[in-house]
């Protein structure tokens, strides 16, 4: 079916830290295009930063923001593959497709690397138009809010861990464990078989970390060294995974890594970021290593999984909301208001 006239999309204004929801054209594909009926969009933290706290910006403005989600196929533009009616799920990133990074299929080493809903238009929307390469075909059987939030909340951790090459017996330590960091325990513990440590200031964050398979959870709340109180509960770590973007977390923990640790670093924080151990980065040998996004292997390989009943995601939904509540949605994720791991719209 053709999606024609209009269509409701929550819109950020420049200058604004509230969506409106209004009518705007429905897109319509061009040559290599596709059109999804959006059936879920997840809400994100950066989200939350987009649009309540104004530290991240858009390219261009008004725009749709939303970039964790999936639907069904309605329309195909000219020299495409899919077909009307196939449940697919949207990359969150978007690319030029032709650089060398692109065709080796590592996307997110793009220098044109951009994200739905911040570069070009987002999925808080009845529909989206996307490319046909930036779209993954979801099996029978895996819901499409379980499948919308493969984009962001699981494949960025997911990269995030692959990049640390983590060991049958490492210890991986998970700084930040909200909506990206509870799904790396939740990988991490398909990873290896060494303890998994969370750590959080949170207590909601700790409890939903116990419940995706961390052996640990360490409360940060009041403690000044967490290196030394990740040292005291273990045997020293292997692999450290960053997602509160909190310098005092990273610089810490460095002290209680092996030899050959690999630190990860995914969290964007509001702090800068220095280091003043380089002596002990030296004489460790410890690698301190960046992950942004995923490549385009990330969510064909989450879907396996899922699929294999290795990867379970059915307390990763909150709550599925009307396109109404986006603003109570972000207002919720910002407070913890329920303990949320993801609020996913349903448009």
């Amino acid at each position: 079916m053709v999606a024609l006239g209009t269509m409701p999309a929550a819109m950020l204004d420049a200058g604004r830290n509230r969506l409106e929801v209004r009518e705007v054209p429905v897109p319509r594909p061009g040559p290599g295009e596709i059109q999804v009926e959006i059936q879920a969009c997840g809400v994100c933290g950066s989200d939350v930063h987009l649009v309540l706290h104004g530290s991240l910006k858009c390219r261009s403005y008004p725009q749709i923001p939303g970039h964790e989600a999936a639907g069904i196929v309605t329309e195909c533009g000219p020299g495409t593959s899919l077909r009307p009616g196939q449940r697919v799920v949207l990359s969150a990133g978007t690319s030029c497709g032709t650089c060398a990074a692109c065709k080796a299929g590592r996307e997110n080493y793009c220098p044109d690397l951009g994200v739905f809903g911040f570069d070009r238009p987002g999925s808080f929307a009845r529909y989206n138009v996307v490319p046909e390469r930036f779209l993954f075909p979801v099996p029978d059987g895996i819901p499409l809010a379980e499948a919308a939030i493969l984009a962001d909340a699981v494949s960025t951790p997911y990269a995030a861990l692959k990049r640390g090459s983590p060991g049958p017996e490492d210890t991986i330590a998970i700084f930040g464990c909200g909506g990206l960091g509870v799904h790396a325990v939740a990988l991490a513990r398909l990873m290896t078989r060494g303890p998994v440590i969370a750590l959080d200031v949170d207590p909601g964050a700790l409890e939903n970390a116990l419940a995706y398979g961390a052996n640990q959870a360490l409360d940060l709340r009041g403690v000044k060294n967490a290196g030394k109180l990740l040292k005291e509960k273990t045997d020293g770590v292997d692999l450290v995974l960053d997602f509160s973007g909190r310098m005092q977390n990273i610089e810490a923990a460095v002290r209680a890594m092996e030899v050959g640790g690999r630190m990860v670093l995914v969290g964007i924080g509001r702090e800068g970021l220095s280091f003043g151990l380089p002596f002990l980065l030296i004489e460790r040998q410890i690698s301190i290593l960046g992950s942004y996004g995923s490549d385009h292997t990330a969510i064909p390989e989450l879907l396996q999984l899922y699929a294999a009943g290795q990867l379970n995601l059915s307390r990763s939904i909150t709550a599925i909301r009307p396109l109404e509540a986006i603003n109570e949605s972000l207002e919720d994720l910002a407070e913890r208001r329920g303990n949320p791991i993801r609020y996913v719209i349903r448009p």
